[in-house]
C-alpha cells in the first residue's frame, strides 16, 4: 500500500501521511476521526453520528452488565480511500490538472472519499471531498474545498478532477472570444463533415466504377483468348486448304501433260473434244413451255378446256 493511502480496518480508520511530503494535510474532520480512532476512549464528535464509539468501557463493579460487541450504525463509513495527484497516475483530466497546478504554483490536489450506506434503499455511495491546496509561499493563493456524492469511486474521481480543473481555469467566467472561436470551429467542422461525406460518396462511386471496369476487362480478356483460338484454327484451316490447292494444281498440271502426250501418241486426236465437255451458261436456262399444238391429240373435256399439268422445274421442295 502506498504511503499516502488510507487503510480501513474493522473497528476504525488508520490514516498514514506521506513521509516525503510534510506539507500534505488531511481535512480537519478526517484528522479528528483518525485521532479518535487511535485513542482508547474513542471520543465522538459532537453532533456527528457517522463515527460511533468503537469499544465500551469494561465494567469494574459487580452487578453491572457485561461489555457488548461494538456495532456499526447504518450510516457509518463502510470504506475510505485517498488519492493524490503527482504520483504518476493516468486518470482522465489528471495530466491537465497537474499541469495547471504546477503552472499556478499550487500544491498537488488531494481527494478524500468515504463510502456510506445512508440511502433508504441501502445503496452505497461515496462522499468525495476535493482539496485544492493553495500556494504557501508568497504570493499565496486561496484553498479550494468542495465535496459531492457519487456511486462509484473512479467516476467520482473523474468528476472531481474535471470540476477542479474547471474551478482553477475559471469556468464560471464568461469568455466571449472563446465562444466565437468555438462557434467558428463548429461551423468549420460541419463543412468538413460535408466534404468528407461528398468525398466518401465519390470514393464509393469510383470504387463501383473500377469494379465494373474490372469485370469488363476480364470479359474482354476471355473474349480475346477465344478469338485467338479461333484465329489459330482458321490459320490452320487456311494452311491446309492452300496445301490442298497446291496439290490439286500439281495434279491438274500432271494430267494435262499426260493428256497432251496421249494426243501426240494418237496422231493428233483431240481427246478433250474441244469445248464439248465444258460447262455452258445455256445449260442452266429454263425450258420453254410446250406449244398448244403439241397437245392437240388429247381429247377435249366437257368445257372444251384441256387441263395441262406442267411441273415447274425451277421450284424448291
Amino acid at each position: 500500500m502506498p504511503e499516502h493511502a488510507m487503510d480501513t480496518t474493522k473497528h476504525g480508520l488508520a490514516m498514514a501521511m506521506p513521509a516525503t511530503s510534510p506539507t500534505t494535510r488531511l481535512p480537519l474532520f478526517l484528522f479528528t476521526i483518525a485521532t479518535a480512532t487511535m485513542s482508547n476512549t474513542s471520543p465522538r464528535i459532537p453532533g456527528d453520528r457517522l463515527y460511533p464509539p468503537l469499544v465500551e468501557e469494561t465494567p469494574t463493579s459487580p452487578g453491572r452488565r457485561a461489555p457488548r460487541t461494538p456495532q456499526m450504525e447504518p450510516n457509518a463509513p463502510v470504506n475510505t480511500k485517498f488519492y493524490q495527484l503527482g504520483n504518476g497516475g493516468s486518470l482522465i483530466f489528471e495530466h491537465d490538472l497537474t499541469a495547471v497546478s504546477n503552472f499556478l504554483g499550487r500544491l498537488q490536489p488531494e481527494f478524500h472519499g468515504i463510502q456510506v450506506d445512508d440511502q433508504p434503499g441501502g445503496e452505497l455511495q461515496w462522499i468525495i471531498t476535493a482539496d485544492l491546496r493553495g500556494n504557501m509561499e508568497s504570493p499565496t493563493t486561496d484553498r479550494i474545498l468542495f465535496s459531492f456524492r457519487e456511486s462509484n469511486w473512479l467516476d467520482g474521481l473523474a468528476r472531481g478532477l474535471q470540476e477542479a480543473l474547471a474551478r482553477l481555469c475559471g469556468q464560471n467566467t464568461s469568455h466571449p472570444e472563446l465562444r466565437h472561436h468555438t462557434e467558428h470551429l463548429d461551423f468549420m467542422l460541419y463543412h468538413t463533415q460535408l466534404d468528407l461525406d461528398n468525398a466518401r460518396m465519390y470514393a464509393n462511386q469510383t470504387h463501383l466504377a473500377l469494379a465494373t471496369h474490372g469485370d469488363a476487362i476480364k470479359h474482354l480478356s476471355r473474349c480475346r483468348n477465344k478469338l485467338r483460338l479461333k484465329c489459330a484454327k482458321k490459320d490452320v484451316t487456311i494452311t491446309r486448304l492452300r496445301a490442298q490447292i497446291t496439290s490439286l494444281e500439281a495434279t491438274v498440271k500432271a494430267q494435262e501433260e499426260q493428256i497432251q502426250e496421249m494426243e501426240e501418241d494418237e496422231a493428233g486426236i483431240d481427246i478433250q473434244g474441244g469445248g464439248a465437255f465444258l460447262s455452258d451458261d445455256d445449260d442452266f436456262e429454263e425450258d420453254e413451255f410446250t406449244e398448244e399444238e403439241d397437245y392437240a391429240f388429247l381429247e377435249p373435256g366437257p368445257d372444251d378446256v384441256v387441263p395441262i399439268d406442267v411441273e415447274d422445274e425451277g421450284s424448291c421442295t
